[in-house]
């Protein structure tokens, strides 16, 4: 099983492609969602059709990412994992990957190379200062 928001923490679903990811979007924002609901707010964009976003939408509930109900002639998708977890966990692989593990490295990165704005650095600041705390 999942990690379901109402049901704590099980195991985690298979890496969701970025493709994939921008369904998620929509299914975190919304809870719950139809094809077509999803179609409306990515088909334009992506230049994807219906049959696209089904075919998405079937792979995240393969990988138990989402889950579906009938509803008529028409499917209800809604997430199983919450957006915070997966943002937490490709977060951390990210800083694993390419920075050994080590935030401060992340963000040293992103400092030299200009990345980070006056109001990110505050930001960052002011979030040590809490965690100190």
């Amino acid at each position: 099983m999942n990690k379901s928001p109402a049901n704590g923490p099980a195991e985690k679903p298979e890496r969701i492609s970025e493709a994939e990811h921008a369904v998620m979007e929509v299914l975190w924002d919304r809870g719950t969602a139809t094809a077509a609901e999803v179609c409306e707010q990515v088909c334009n964009q992506r230049d994807w059709s219906l049959a696209t976003v089904k075919t998405l939408l079937s792979r995240l509930v393969q990988k138990q990412a989402i889950e579906t109900r009938p509803d008529g002639r028409r499917y209800i998708y809604s997430p199983l994992i919450a957006r915070a977890d997966y943002v937490g966990g490709e977060s951390r692989r990210l800083v694993d990957r390419l920075f050994g593990g080590k935030a401060a490295s992340l963000v040293a990165h992103l400092a030299e190379t200009e990345a980070l704005t006056p109001d990110d650095l505050s930001e960052i600041e002011a979030l040590l200062k809490d965690l100190k705390q």
